[in-house]
């Protein structure tokens, strides 16, 4: 009866081994893929420009590294794809760096995208988008020097991030003096730790620049308003329990100051450079003037956003470290 048992368990294992295989190894048939990549284009003729000044129909290539196989929307020289369904289908190159992000094929860049892709479909579009706002980034001026967020690990730098996270939501989800109020404080918290960690200004705004706009700019043309306001919300929720912040922290912040100034009337998008501070629109766009002792009020108003509770939640992370 045991030696049965074992057998029974054994069996049920592999058939979910079996499933789990077949659910992470999908099938992209031609007729998928251009679905997916007709989707992709009329996004982009509805953006039509509109956003950053310059269209996101760029080329586009999905890689199938299990069958050795990409799909396209265009072609090239290197690539030398065939076409197939007015798609452009050809074996996996040597010299494609399986990974997602920008890549130079023949003098144009590339958005590389390693499939599968999620399931849902505004997810599918929002990947190929922001990988298609890093390949136009440096026609806007919009592609930053290298950065380095270490700094994120340590507990007071996490718990000010934390601080400047709830006074963003506050801010999302408030209209007049209260999302003035609560951007004021969201400023005062972000000074704050960057007091601590004064060489760290930098890094902080290039990583916004560099993920957070291409967030924004993903999300702002797959979802309606409200549905990006739920998105923000929910991203704040999931980011939130992170072991680290170093290298996701911008995918909030850049997003959410974006969208307060969308709420503006100012082109601010036009003003945006590779080293600009993203808060630092936010806080001209409102007309807000800081309080004189910028440290002071960080410390008085956290206790508004339940400051001594992150305290304690990051103080017991960094003991079981």
């Amino acid at each position: 009866m045991k030696i049965k048992r074992i057998l029974t368990v054994g069996v049920i294992f592999l058939m979910i081994c079996i499933v789990n295989t077949k659910a992470n190894n999908q099938n992209y048939s031609p007729e998928i893929i251009k679905a997916v990549l007709d989707e992709t284009q009329e996004l982009c003729s509805q953006d039509n420009g509109l956003l950053w000044g310059h269209s996101l129909d760029v080329p586009i290539l999905f890689v199938d590294e299990e069958n050795e196989i990409v799909y396209s929307n265009k072609n090239s020289s290197k690539l030398n794809l065939e076409e197939k369904n007015n798609i452009y289908i050809g074996k996996l190159p040597d010299f494609i760096r399986v990974k997602k992000g920008p890549q130079k094929i023949d003098k144009r860049n590339w958005a590389v995208i390693p499939l599968p892709l999620p399931e849902n479909k505004i997810e599918q579009q929002c990947v190929i988008l922001h990988e298609a706002f890093h390949c136009l980034q440096p026609q806007i001026d919009l592609k930053p020097l290298p950065y380095n967020n270490s700094h994120m690990e340590e507990m007071e730098a996490r718990v000010w991030l934390k601080l400047e996270w709830k006074a963003l939501d506050f801010a999302l989800h408030s209209e007049g003096e209260d999302r003035k109020q609560a951007i004021i404080d969201a400023i005062c918290f972000r000074k704050y730790r960057r007091a601590l960690y004064s060489d760290c200004d930098g890094c902080e705004n290039r990583f916004e620049i560099h993920e957070g706009m291409a967030e924004y700019t993903a999300q702002k043309i797959c979802r309606s308003k409200p549905e990006l306001k739920s998105f923000l919300q929910s991203k704040l929720e999931c980011l939130w329990e992170n072991k680290s912040y170093a290298d996701c922290f911008a995918y909030f912040t850049g997003p959410v100051y974006a969208y307060l100034l969308d709420e503006t009337e100012i082109n601010w998008r036009n003003q945006l450079g590779s080293k600009d501070d993203i808060a630092i629109l936010v806080q001209t766009a409102y007309n807000i003037s800081l309080p004189f002792d910028v440290y002071m009020e960080a410390e008085e108003r956290s206790v508004l956003y339940s400051g001594a509770k992150i305290m304690g939640e990051e103080l017991d992370r960094e003991i079981s470290l």
